[in-house]
This record gives C-alpha cells, structure tokens and sequence, in this order.
C-alpha cells in the first residue's frame, strides 16, 4: 500500500485510520490507497462534488473565486473542500457539529499526505454568528435537520452570492391533486406566483451514527418542490435543478433503490426580493384590481335583489342562472369558470370575485352592487347599501368589511365630507392594516 510521496502505510496507520471510522461519506485516495466505505451510497459524493465544481464554473470566474469565500456546512470530514480545494478561493471554511468527524479528517489527511489551505471548525449554523460566504454548500445536511425552513433562513444569512443544495429528497409522486385541494392553495400569493406546494415526510433519527442528526430528535426528508419554495421565498433567484430525483436515482444508485436524492444551485441577486417583501405589491395590484373590477349592472342587479333584498321575482337566466345556481344548490352544484363571465369583465379579478361569492353571498354581492352604485356616480344609494354591509349584523365577511370601509372612505372624500371619510379611512386600516387605503 503505497502513498502518492512513495512511502508505505503502516500497521499502526491502519489501525489509527479504522479506530477513527467509518469513512462512509466519500472515498480519501493517496496513491494505491482508498480510505472509506460509501456502502450503498458508493458515488453519491463524487457525483455531486462534480455539480457543485460545475455550477462554481458556471457562475463565477476565477479571478472572481480569488476573491471569493467559500463554507461548507455540515461538512462531515471535510471531504468536500478538499476536493475544491484546487480553486484559489481566499477562504475556504467548513463547519460540522461533531468533533468526531472533525478529527476523523484530520487524521486521513496527515496519514496520507494530504494538505490543504481549509479552515475546518467545530460548530453548526448558529456558531458563524455575523460571519458571511460568497459561496455556501448545503450538503447531505437538510434531511437531518428538525426544521428545514429555519435550517435555510440561517443558511441564507450566512451566504452573500450563491448556494448549492444537495439533499436526499421523496418522490414528488405525493403532490397529487386530491392534495392540493386538500390544502386549498388560496392564499394571495397564488395569485402572482405558479401553483407549488411540497410535502416532507417525517422519522425519527438517533444520533448513534456520525452521520446522523446530532441528537435523538424528528427529521424531515422533502420533496424536491419544498426545497425550491423555500429558496424562493428566501430571495433566491436562478434556482436551478442540476439533478433531479430520477436523475439522481439513476445516475448515481442505477435504479437499484428506492432513495431520492436532489442538487440545486441558486444566486442571490444584488438586491434580492423576497417573497414576503413582494407581499405589499401583490397586496396593492390584488385589492386595487378587484376593486377596480366592476360588474354590469344587468348582471349584479338580480343577484343583488335575490340575495340581499329577498326579492323572490328576480329572473335568471342563461350564465346569472349557471352562477344562481351555484350559490343556491347544495348538490350538483354547477361550477363556476371563466366562460359565465359577463363580456365586458373578462380579468382574472372578475372571476376571483364570482368565485367568492359563495361564502357569505349576502354580504359579497352587497359589496359589488355598491361598487356599481359608486361608479356610476348614485354616491347616496352606494352609501346605503355599504353601510348595510358594515352595520347590518355582527359578523359580516371581513373582507366585505373592510372593502366597504374604502369605498365608503373614497365617497365622501368624493363628496367633501372629511369627519366622514377620516373616520372609514381609520376604520378600513383598523380593520385590514395593510390594505392601500390611499389609493383611489
């Protein structure tokens, strides 16, 4: 057993190198020799070192990467850096909870002959305190984690320019649709954004292995789709999927498992967007729209007399019957599309508003006929029918509330009643403090 200088490893060496095992995670190699066991994980790590040098490469130049810093997170025995450690980073850092692994690398490199310029540490996330990376590497870590969105909120303030993920993954057969229903994927930022969800699956791990969680808790394995929405709504941007789960599952373990696995780079832009500091745009362009949005009179007139005058005469026909019909029927329902909208409201904010009405009719088609009476321009009618709405019973649609306040806000602005108009004006933001009160 010869090293790469030449010289013969010794007894003593080997039985230094098997006290300080095992070596599962990735294969050291010095010569002839080769210290390590992936077991059923043979390949994993030499197929993603190969994404994480290519997506480097991809981005950034090397006299950019001179300037750069790089930190491994979770980084096991430091094999990983040391394979990188052939780019001229000025600082390469790798961080990993367990001392065990720490000195297990420290001894396969003195004992082969290794060197390189890492700064390895023992510490987790929390230790790095204020200290940032131009490059960050997140891999095998995620899956023996308790919570990975506070696991990449952390990972996120510690990385200034791009981050690469490998994570062992599920299938992404689980999101199917009768789970998407089941999770009503109605919340304002599916108006703007694509229609994702993810799931991850739960088991308990002991921290009996070196390269398990580092104490007895639950851990979350994701599908590939949580990984991208919580990278999204961190800021990150050209998230890129170098490996998905088939790919991995064939590439690296050639069918023969069932594990999954997933590597993705991602880029933090200048002045990265958050998700949550998109929130008060979509607020604005989704309230705004709606309430710009108004329905013809011939269309919300007989539902407003149905509804909420009681008026039993009022007539339906053609696609106001379809819709009747809808909020009326409690089986066989017809369902509500794009195809029932009146011709002059053909936005998706028209058909956000017929599909809400289902909840709380009384109070929702109230609300449009007022809007009606607003724009055009019976300013005292419109009052009565939305104060109607926000007096009429305890309880009314929130919504329907605070939307009514704004109008009613923006009437007697119109008719320079200030007492009036300061008064819902202060009512619309007790009620939704993050509405645009001020626009109109």
């Amino acid at each position: 057993m010869i090293l790469n200088d030449g010289s013969k490893i010794t007894e003593e060496q080997i039985e230094e190198l098997n006290a300080n095992g095992p070596y599962s995670m990735a294969i050291w190699k010095s010569g002839d020799i080769s210290v390590g066991n992936e077991e059923g994980l043979a390949g994993r790590s030499e197929y993603f070192i190969k994404l994480i040098r290519e997506s480097i490469l991809k981005n950034y130049t090397l006299d950019e990467i001179k300037k750069f810093s790089i930190l491994d997170i979770g980084c096991n025995d430091g094999w990983v850096l040391h394979q990188l450690s052939d780019l001229p980073f000025a600082k390469m850092v790798g961080i990993e909870p367990r001392e065990k692994n720490i000195d297990k690398g420290r001894t396969v490199r003195k004992i082969l002959k290794l060197e390189n310029s890492v700064e390895y540490r023992v510490g987790d996330i929390e230790s790095l305190q204020d200290e940032v990376f131009d490059i960050v590497i997140c891999a095998g870590l995620l899956y023996h984690v308790e919570s990975i969105p506070l696991a990449l909120r952390k990972v996120r303030e510690s990385c200034r320019h791009m981050l690469f993920v490998e994570s062992r993954c599920i299938s992404s057969n689980y999101i199917t649709q009768e789970l998407k229903e089941e999770i009503e994927m109605r919340d304002l930022v599916y108006q703007f954004e694509d229609e994702i969800c993810g799931v991850t699956a739960q088991k308990y791990e002991s921290a009996y292995y070196d390269g398990s969680a580092a104490h007895n808790t639950i851990v979350n394995i994701p599908t590939t789709e949580s990984l991208v929405m919580n990278l999204k709504i961190l800021g990150f941007d050209n998230i890129d999927i170098v490996a998905d789960a088939d790919t991995y599952r064939r590439d690296v373990w050639k069918d023969k498992r069932p594990l999954g696995g997933v590597c993705i780079s991602a880029t933090l832009p200048d002045e990265p967007k958050t998700l949550a500091s998109e929130e008060d745009i979509w607020i604005n362009e989704y309230e705004i729209g709606l309430e710009n949005e108004v329905l013809p009179r011939a269309f919300v007139e007989p539902l407003y007399r149905f509804f909420c005058l009681q008026d039993s005469g009022a007539k339906f026909t053609g696609n106001l019957k379809t819709i009747h019909d809808s909020l009326t029927l409690k089986d066989n329902a017809p369902s509500v599309d794009e195809s029932l909208l009146p011709d002059s409201n053909n936005g998706k904010f028209a058909l956000e508003i017929i599909k809400n009405w289902r909840y709380s009719p009384y109070d929702k088609i109230a609300l449009e006929y007022g809007k009606l009476l607003k724009h055009e321009g019976d300013l005292d009618e419109a009052i009565k029918v939305l104060k109607d709405v926000t007096t009429n019973k305890i309880n009314s649609d929130w919504r329907t509330v605070y939307r009514s306040f704004h109008l009613l806000y923006l009437i007697y602005s119109e008719l320079k009643n200030d007492k009036k108009s300061i008064k819902y004006k202060k009512l619309c933001i007790k009620s939704n403090y993050k509405f645009p009160v001020n626009h109109g």
